[in-house]
């Protein structure tokens, strides 16, 4: 089928798909402060009705709304995991123009959650939008499961998968994470690493006291800086005991997976501004350890006073952040056992740990129907094949979609990002090209999984008329 009258549709509405995204990118949306989320998730419905989908908001107890949302028809059915709620905005004199002005500059929109992922999100509505209006009804069943609470570990959507499995039956999943890496090479992901995020706290005198203290009274600062250099060597090599001892072997389709994969090092480097990885690793080990190595990362530290001005104060607490990136086959629960033990053994029973949240390592191959309709139609767009990560070295809660059925289901994760997008840091931006890019291969995508759903046979995923009454607008 050619795309000619989709690819016109998608130029003529170019300008009306981005000020779509400058709308939702204007409202705050910080799940962690509660900020402007109800009307947040009232946008994103009436975003999904415009481009056809059938929706209803799902309220899990307290949490913020899910939405839900359904276009097309068949057997075949795929779910389309997003969020709408965005990382917290950090300093705001790092940032050059108002994290929530959607400026546009230089053919780059400058907001917190362009990259991750309102832009992902109205890039696919857009997509389906633009089918719909060129082609007529999709050759498949889409789901979208929309979330406010990505950044603060999904408790919603882990209930809503456990109260409404029917609703996540499906032939595969395609998440929101993705770029064009330093090379402008379209990345294309098999799945994530999983996540365990702990804090760590220590206790000291009833409150801060003057440092002439510091001889006889313990330093709850001291105390953690001691705790954490058991945790990793000199050089980066996380040093919990056990640690090792859990993580599975590469195996020979991932081992040839790798050699496809470079990293721009140089490229890389300068956009982060070092001057050196981490043990020196170039080449090769660079990549392996990349995707499949775990870590240990210190994401915060809060202690003493360090406002402006010295004030000679020894801590009453200290309190760290550590996320670990899990690869196979290390689960949260591993390590939180094995972090604790190790504390233990070494005499830091006192060093309290608390569990922040967590997902599970998800993993699939790019041999199923959505991963092939990806990588297949990749280089129509982007000119070139798409590189293929067997794991993204980032985290989500893809276990609470794809793990609810045995055997997980598939996923196949991209998105409109580029090397210099900054995700979670100041002038996170995307470029409109590359925007309207992912619009028009998400197009494709569609098409490639009706094709496929026409030349193969499956059981039905139709919902059960009784579970669900969608609305229109």
């Amino acid at each position: 089928m050619p795309f000619t009258r989709f690819d016109r549709y998608v130029e003529r509405h170019a300008r009306t798909f981005t000020e779509r995204l400058q709308t939702i990118c204007r409202m705050p949306s910080v799940a962690a402060r509660g900020t402007g989320m109800r009307a947040m998730a009232e946008a994103i419905e009436k975003l999904m009705q415009r481009s056809g989908a059938g929706t209803r908001a799902f309220k899990m107890g307290s949490g913020y709304p899910i939405i839900f949302g359904e276009c097309g028809a068949g057997q075949h059915c795929y779910l389309v995991y997003g969020h709408y709620d965005v990382a917290p905005v950090g300093q705001l004199t790092s940032w050059s123009t108002g994290p929530f002005a959607a400026t546009i500059s230089d053919g780059k929109l400058y907001a917190r959650g362009a990259a991750n992922s309102k832009g992902d999100l109205v890039a696919r509505l857009a997509a389906v939008e633009a089918y719909q209006k060129t082609f007529g009804k999709l050759p498949i069943c889409l789901r979208f499961i929309i979330e406010g609470e990505a950044g603060i570990g999904s408790p919603s959507l882990h209930r809503f998968a456990t109260e409404n499995s029917e609703l996540l039956k499906a032939d595969g999943c395609i998440w929101e994470e993705g770029n064009k890496d330093t090379q402008e090479r379209f990345v294309i992901s098999l799945g994530f690493k999983g996540i365990t995020f702990i804090e760590l706290r220590v206790h000291g005198a009833r409150t801060d006291l003057h440092s002439k203290w510091g001889a006889i009274v313990p330093n709850p600062a001291w105390r953690l800086v001691q705790a954490l250099s058991t945790m990793t060597s000199p050089k980066g090599v996380i040093t919990i005991d056990g640690f090792s001892s859990h993580i599975a072997p590469i195996t020979p389709e991932d081992a040839e997976a790798l050699k496809e994969i470079q990293l721009d090092e140089a490229g890389l480097k300068s956009e982060f501004r070092i001057s050196n990885w981490v043990r020196g690793m170039r080449g090769s080990t660079l990549v392996k350890e990349h995707i499949f190595g775990p870590t240990c990362t210190i994401c915060g530290i809060q202690t003493g006073h360090t406002e402006a001005g010295p004030k000679t104060v020894l801590p009453s607490d200290a309190m760290v952040r550590l996320d670990f990136r899990l690869v196979p086959d290390l689960s949260p629960d591993i390590v939180v056992e094995l972090l604790r033990e190790h504390l233990d053994v070494r005499g830091f029973k006192d060093v309290e740990l608390i569990e922040l949240g967590s997902a599970p390592v998800i993993k699939s191959s790019a041999q199923s129907s959505v991963a092939r309709a990806a990588i297949e139609t990749a280089q129509e767009i982007y000119g070139a094949p798409a590189v293929v990560y067997p794991l993204n070295p980032a985290s989500g809660p893809v276990g609470a979609i794809c793990g609810a059925s045995d055997p997980p289901m598939p996923v196949v994760s991209f998105g409109t990002s580029y090397a210099g997008s900054n995700p979670h840091g100041p002038d996170e931006n995307i470029r409109l090209e590359d925007f309207l890019q992912s619009v028009k291969f998400f197009g494709r995508v569609i098409h490639h999984l009706g094709q496929q759903a026409r030349h193969t046979k499956s059981g039905s995923h139709k919902i059960p008329s009784a579970a669900l009454t969608l609305s229109r607008g």
